[in-house]
């Protein structure tokens, strides 16, 4: 059975910290036949090393703030090669990790539907296979100027997905395809799934 990685993180709520990722990221999952591993981001990073042994694939989870795990494991998957898929947070890490820069994004991004365009001959339009796209984004900041090629772009010019076609499965978005319970976002995750070795 595929073994798939899902990162999680340390989150204040109500003044208690808890440790999770939203629920709808691993109920995705659980309608295929796939082991889903849990990564704590927050222990050291050769725990978390061990864990990614254990994964055919990793998810990278939304959140609100980065660790330097985070950028410690996206190099990791990414030198190795490893199939990752990176959501909200994760796709920035993926571009941050990669060379790129941290902006701040119009408030319309957050909590708002809006149209992105895909960009041809990108991995991303292999899957979905339209030029434009109805997305959710929960995010204020965004990614520019990384080494991963943007196949995704807001019309007020924001980065909405990076990805690099020379490695097995190496994608992020910034939106959030676990809640849009539609055709195109179940594309997203069966490419995915499928990318991963038996």
């Amino acid at each position: 059975m595929k073994r798939i990685g899902i990162v999680i993180r340390d989150f204040w709520e109500n003044d208690k910290l808890f440790v999770g990722c939203r629920k709808d990221v691993i109920d995705v999952f659980l309608k295929y036949k796939v082991e889903i591993i849990l990564i704590p981001i927050y222990i050291s990073f050769d725990k978390v090393r061990a864990l990614l042994e254990l994964c055919d694939g990793v998810v990278l989870s939304g959140g609100n703030h980065f660790l330097d795990n985070d950028f410690r494991l996206v190099k990791y998957l990414y030198t190795n090669d490893i199939p990752t898929l990176g959501i909200c947070l994760g796709m920035q890490v993926m571009g941050l990790s990669l060379g790129g820069e941290e902006i701040n994004v119009d408030e319309g991004h957050n909590n708002d539907w809006h149209n992105v365009k895909i960009k041809k001959n990108t991995l991303l339009y292999s899957i979905i296979k339209e030029e434009h796209i109805l997305v959710n984004s929960r995010h204020k900041t965004g990614v520019k100027n990384s080494m991963l090629i943007d196949s995704a772009i807001a019309s007020d010019g924001v980065i909405e997905a990076v990805e690099d076609r020379h490695k097995r499965f190496f994608l992020g978005v910034e939106w959030h395809p676990e809640t849009d319970k539609n055709k195109k976002s179940d594309l997203i995750f069966e490419a995915f799934i499928k990318s991963l070795k038996e």
